[in-house]
């Protein structure tokens, strides 16, 4: 009686202890739902690395906004001829240099106008009528020093048709937001999925543990049966061949124990390394998980939500506006190309030296008396252009292909939506259906140890009640996992897991860039 008494207390003992018991070290890593999800943002490789990407998904918009930039500018000319002497040149000189120095700036602005402010100067020396020898007598006074010719001018130049007024510039700049805005959206979206990946491999541990204590507990309670039947075989209460019932099961275990212990190491490793944290790091318990099903699923509320909020629905739209913009900048390919520019300056002249065509007040060029103005109208047009044509084309191939694209996504969200939800309420009934088998096994298990107190049943009964209810918590915290991986799903299918959790797109952007 005591035996079966000292039995008993360690198989209540054993289902007393639970199966998702946490670990004792107090030191031990533990965190909740919201913060896993933060920590796995702020700390799994993979969505680090996706954050980068999103970092750069503006790249092309800012490479071509760079085009609007001011730039300095600057340019030296030297320009040196030499000629035989001849009656052509008696008057120009057998040699001539002509130095051009310039700087300024210069500006795109998105209405497609340049503007150009620019000092330029400029330096001419001939020989001619300074050889004695080769100078007709009466000229030797035409000889002159070094020329110095200074101006400040602005240039203005603008396209009237083709791109009037910045328009194909200002199309570009909107499809490359669009793609950027695209991109954007597309990372986000791998964000929040390397999150759930995260939070399964966090799950996923559990269950492992879970397997693994009670595996532990279970290998430890046969032993106990075993040597109680090895007892009571010495008392001649049983049979040899029980033992060896027993020593078979006791094998069993052992090699389900060495299988568990194996993949609880596996888990744990994957999930260090999904959270990127230290090698020796202990699990105090794992992340809770949800047993609530969401209010209010609704399939046409879900779908319109989603149509508002998924990455792949709103990129459709912004593909849609793409592809007007597409055909707009086609077709203004094919109009004639009206440029129009003027420059309007004043200028200096002397033989002294290029600073006093500024210093002096009253012929230099800030007197204003010698204005430079310079005007021009660049025509041209595409006759034949089956580059043009085939522009035109491309760009109503690609809005075809966009509506064809569209009018599939519609479809294929409002499946996935319905889907999803379909799934969430499936694992949702499976969860309380495992909580009911799992309740109803721990009712008959205590039901068989009562009786078997009693010597009423063996100990086989026992151990094969203890097994289904061993299997029916296993099943438990399984379904309960699914349910949570199946709820984040549901989420990541309306994209709506950061607005569940609290956390603000705007700073999905790694802080130091």
């Amino acid at each position: 009686m005591e035996r079966r008494s000292w039995v008993s207390s360690g198989l209540i003992l054993f289902i007393s202890f639970g199966l998702l018991a946490a670990e004792s070290d107090p030191k031990g890593f533990t965190l909740s739902l919201k913060d896993a999800v933060q920590y796995a943002i702020e700390n799994n490789r993979e969505v680090l690395q996706a954050r980068l990407e999103l970092a750069k998904a503006d790249s092309n918009l800012m490479k071509y906004e760079a085009k609007y930039s001011w730039r300095a500018i600057s340019r030296a000319e030297i320009d040196q001829k030499k000629f035989p002497f001849n009656q052509n040149n008696i008057f120009t000189g057998t040699k001539t240099q002509t130095n051009t120095y310039s700087a300024g700036i210069e500006k795109l602005f998105t209405t497609g106008t340049y503007f150009k402010l620019e000092a330029r100067s400029q330096r001419f020396d001939s020989n001619a009528f300074e050889n004695p020898n080769q100078t007709p007598a009466g000229f030797t006074a035409l000889g002159l020093p070094p020329l110095y010719t200074d101006s400040l001018s602005v240039t203005i130049a603008q396209d009237l048709l083709k791109n009037a007024f910045g328009a194909n510039e200002r199309n570009m700049e909107k499809i490359l937001e669009n793609q950027t805005e695209i991109m954007r959206e597309q990372m986000e979206d791998q964000v929040a999925s390397k999150v759930v990946s995260t939070l399964v491999d966090y799950w996923n541990y559990s269950v492992k543990e879970s397997g693994f204590q009670t595996f532990e507990q279970l290998l430890k309670n046969t032993k106990n049966v075993r040597d109680l039947t090895i007892r009571k075989q010495g008392l001649g209460l049983s049979e040899s061949f029980e033992v060896n019932q027993w020593n078979a099961l006791l094998s069993q275990v052992e090699g389900q124990m060495a299988q568990a212990t194996a993949e609880k190491e596996e888990a744990r490793r994957k999930l260090i390394r999904s959270l990127n944290l230290p090698e020796d790091t202990v699990f105090q318990k794992t992340t809770p998980l949800s047993e609530v099903l969401p209010e209010k699923l609704d399939y046409q509320a879900d779908i319109d939500y989603a149509y508002k909020h998924r990455a792949d629905f709103r990129a459709i739209q912004r593909k849609k506006e793409n592809a007007e913009l597409a055909m707009k900048m086609a077709k203004n390919e094919a109009l004639p190309s009206l440029k129009a520019a003027g420059t309007y300056g004043y200028q200096a002249q002397n033989t002294i030296s290029p600073q006093n065509n500024y210093s002096d007040g009253r012929q230099g060029v800030l007197s204003y008396q010698y204005p430079v103005m310079q005007g021009s109208l660049d025509l041209s047009y595409p006759i034949m252009d089956k580059g043009v044509k085939v522009g035109i084309r491309d760009a109503e191939i690609q809005r075809r292909q966009v509506s064809l694209e569209e009018a599939d996504l519609v479809k294929a969200v409002s499946d996935d939506v319905k889907t999803r939800i379909d799934i969430l309420k499936a694992s949702y009934r499976v969860m309380e259906n495992a909580k009911r088998t799992e309740e109803e096994s721990k009712k008959y298990y205590n039901g068989v140890l009562r009786s078997f107190q009693q010597g009423r049943f063996n100990a086989l009964a026992v151990k094969n009640a203890l097994d289904t209810l061993v299997q029916d918590q296993l099943s438990l915290v399984r379904a309960k996992v699914d349910y949570n991986i199946n709820l984040h799903r549901y989420y990541v299918a309306k994209n709506a897991l950061f607005e569940e959790y609290g956390v603000d797109r705007a700073k999905l952007l790694p802080e130091n860039l």
